[in-house]
C-alpha cells in the first residue's frame, strides 16, 4: 500500500511494507472471501507437505487456514492511519531542506544518500512520522534520534550496522521498522519492548536465534527473518496471535522443526524457502 507515495522509481524503498500490502489487504477481505478462501485451503490441508517449489524454490507451508482471517484477530486501524499519513505527507528529502521548516517534516526519505552519518540536526523533526534512511553506510545513530517520539515507521536497512542502536528502544510508538541486509548478530532485548510494532524486518543479517522475548510483541502482523542462521524458532512464539506472516526463507530449518513451526503457528502464514 505505501508504494504510492509518488513515483515508484524514486520511492522504491519508501514502501516500508515489503509485503506488508499483502497482509493489510488480507485484513480488508470480506466474510465472504473469507468463507471462500478458508475452504480452498480446507482442501489442501490434507497434504502436510509443503507445497511444490516453484521455480524460484519458494514454498509455502500448507497449514490449511487463513493467517489473516483469524476468528479473534482485529484489523490494525493504526496501520491504516499510517498508510494515510503517509499518503498525505509532504517528502522531504534532505535534512538541509527539512531544517528550512523542520515543524512541517513528517516524511523524510533519505534513501541512497551515501550517508556515513546523521546530524544531532535529526532531532528537530519533531513530527517525524516516516523515516528511510535504506541503502547508506551508518553504523550508529546520533543520541538526538530519542527526540523523534512521533516516528512510527523507519527503514534502518542495507546499511552497516552490527548492532541495533539503543536509541530505537526509545521510540515507543514505532509500528514498522526494518533493519534489512545489515551485519546484526543478535536481537537485543529492548527490541521487544517495542510493543506496538506491526512488522519487524531483520532480513539478511547474521542472526541464529529469534529469543524468547519475542512473545511480547504482542501486535505484530509480519516478521521477517529470511537470509540468517536460525535453525528454530522459540515455543514462546505461539503467543503471538496476531501473526499473519512468518518468512524464514533460506535459513537452516530442518524439516522436523519446520512441522513443529507449522503445528505451533496454525493461524499464521509461515514460508520458508527450500
Amino acid at each position: 500500500m505505501f508504494y504510492k507515495l509518488g513515483d515508484t522509481k524514486r520511492m522504491k524503498r519508501i514502501i516500508f511494507g515489503l509485503g506488508l500490502g499483502a497482509v493489510l489487504l488480507g485484513m480488508a477481505l470480506t466474510t465472504a472471501q473469507a468463507q471462500q478462501t478458508k475452504s480452498k485451503g480446507k482442501k489442501k490441508s490434507s497434504a502436510k507437505t509443503a507445497a511444490p517449489a516453484t521455480s524460484t524454490q519458494q514454498a509455502t507451508l500448507q497449514t490449511g487456514k487463513t493467517a489473516a482471517l483469524a476468528p479473534d484477530r482485529k484489523p490494525d486501524m493504526e496501520m491504516f492511519a499510517l498508510d494515510s499519513a503517509q499518503k498525505n505527507a509532504r517528502r522531504f528529502e534532505s535534512i538541509e531542506e527539512g531544517l528550512k521548516e523542520p515543524e512541517k517534516v513528517e516524511l523524510l526519505d533519505l534513501h541512497e544518500k551515501n550517508l556515513t552519518s546523521l546530524p544531532p540536526e535529526i532531532g528537530k523533526f519533531v513530527n517525524l512520522h516516516t523515516l528511510s534512511l535504506y541503502g547508506n553506510k551508518l553504523s550508529a545513530l546520533p543520541a538526538e534520534f530519542v527526540n523523534l517520539k512521533n516516528l512510527k515507521s523507519v527503514d534502518l536497512g542495507k546499511n552497516e550496522f552490527t548492532q541495533v542502536p539503543p536509541m530505537i528502544s526509545k521510540l515507543a510508538g514505532l509500528k514498522v521498522l526494518y533493519f534489512t541486509s545489515n551485519q546484526i548478530s543478535k536481537m537485543p532485548k529492548e527490541v521487544f519492548g517495542l510493543t506496538k510494532l506491526a512488522v519487524l524486518d531483520f532480513a539478511g543479517n547474521r542472526l541464529t536465534e529469534i529469543p524468547a522475548d519475542i512473545s511480547k510483541l504482542t501486535n505484530v502482523r509480519l516478521l521477517n527473518f529470511r537470509f540468517n542462521k536460525i535453525d528454530k524458532i522459540p515455543a514462546s512464539m505461539v503467543k503471538l496471535k496476531n501473526l499473519e506472516l512468518l518468512q524464514l526463507n533460506s535459513n537452516p530449518v530442518s524439516e522436523t522443526e519446520l512441522r513443529k513451526i507449522e503445528t505451533m503457528l496454525k493461524q499464521t502464514d509461515v514460508r520458508f524457502t527450500y
